[in-house]
């Protein structure tokens, strides 16, 4: 690929542009100042026609489309979101970017869920960062899409190197099959005994694991059998101790008695006592 053909792709955008549609008001643009080669009147015809789109009333039922107007040296590629956000893109039709339409509407929907035009002023423009941030999105995409059109080539030689050397591999694959079977008879007895030995293993070692297992369920009847005990005893206490509670219980109330009645009992003692 020529220098040239690399210049115009990297600079395929030359004009962008964000609006409000609501308001008819720009948000911020970019301009490409890159190429020399740009004409002060083709910049003019953009700047105005992208204008004159923006306030056409009719835009509202263009929602979500993808639209294309054509200029003398350039193309308009413009779209209206669903909060009528406007995005235009001025394009050159020498770059790639004109074989391969989407990808103006992919950065588009790209700068959209960005949310660049939500980094505005007081007025309603693009701040600074706003400005950065746009800027780094069309260079950004310019990049990405170089190096996916340089993919695309590499890929195409390859498939060119591959169909040529495709039958060379073949031929050396058939030779090399052709010693791997005289070499297999003769692997072939030390593959069983590997396959017996390891049949042998692996039973020894299901056994082990057998053994392993009856071994934890006597283990865990044991177990069952300690839990069972201890339950019981628990129980046990716990019925116990109810009847000591109740023992005391009532021997508090048999000492309480008692006290009332020598209470009484002393009561009439002092009061006959004193009848005399």
């Amino acid at each position: 690929m020529s220098n040239n053909n690399n210049n115009n792709y990297n600079n395929s955008i030359y004009y962008f542009l964000i609006g409000n549609l609501k308001t008819k008001k720009e948000i911020g643009t970019f301009v490409d100042n890159s190429d020399s080669s740009n004409d002060i009147n083709d910049f003019n015809d953009i700047v105005n026609k992208s204008k004159e789109i923006l306030h056409l009333n009719n835009l509202l039922n263009i929602s979500n489309k993808k639209n294309k107007i054509e200029l003398t040296n350039h193309n308009l590629y413009y779209t209206i979101t669903n909060n009528d956000t406007f995005y235009l893109a001025a394009v050159r039709k020498n770059s790639l970017y004109c074989k391969q339409e989407n990808l103006i509407f992919e950065l588009m929907e790209d700068i959209e869920h960005q949310g660049i035009k939500k980094l505005v002023d007081r007025n309603g423009d693009l701040t600074n960062v706003g400005r950065q941030n746009l800027k780094f999105s069309i260079e950004k995409y310019h990049e990405s899409n170089k190096k996916r059109l340089i993919e695309n080539i590499n890929k195409k030689h390859h498939k060119k190197n591959n169909f040529f050397f495709k039958s060379n591999e073949n031929n050396n694959n058939n030779e090399n099959n052709t010693n791997l079977s005289i070499l297999s008879d003769d692997s072939q007895g030390n593959k069983i005994s590997i396959v017996n030995n390891s049949i042998n293993e692996i039973t020894n070692e299901m056994k082990v694991n057998v053994q392993n297992m009856i071994n934890n369920v006597t283990e865990m009847n044991e177990l069952d059998n300690k839990s069972d005990k201890i339950k019981n005893l628990s129980n046990e206490f716990k019925n116990n101790s109810k009847n000591l509670k109740r023992r005391i219980q009532f021997n508090n109330i048999k000492l309480k008695f008692l006290f009332i009645i020598i209470t009484i009992i002393i009561l009439i003692i002092i009061f006959i006592y004193l009848i005399k």
